[in-house]
């Protein structure tokens, strides 16, 4: 499971050695100043929408990779039908981080 390092002036989604393979991508770093906000979801695929380019996906099981979905590129990192944060972003690379992590809650507040 990815997780998600979080200190002053960026956010870390650090991927195992095995979701870096499933993703075609290495760890995801973002300034903090990028961020537009953050919410825990209860089911983190219920976020993710579109076509996946690149990445590993089975609706329902895993989902990690960048998705492109009607102008909003979204990269995940989910695992089953966990809760997960959802990170909105401005002037980056990706519009949305959706992660399945442990207490997404609380990585939210501390975000917001």
């Amino acid at each position: 499971m990815a997780k998600l390092l979080i200190d002053d002036d960026a956010v870390t989604v650090s991927l195992s050695a095995a979701e870096k393979a499933e993703a075609l991508h290495s760890d995801v770093v973002v300034p903090r100043a990028a961020i537009v906000g953050a919410r825990a979801v209860p089911d983190g695929m219920e976020e993710i929408h579109g076509l996946r380019m690149p990445g590993t996906g089975l609706p329902g099981v895993i989902m990690v990779g960048t998705w492109r979905d009607k102008g909003r590129v979204t990269f995940a990192v989910c695992h089953g039908r966990r809760p997960a944060i959802v990170i909105d972003l401005t002037g980056q690379p990706y519009d949305r981080i959706v992660a399945t992590i442990d207490d997404p809650g609380e990585a939210a507040a501390s975000l917001t």
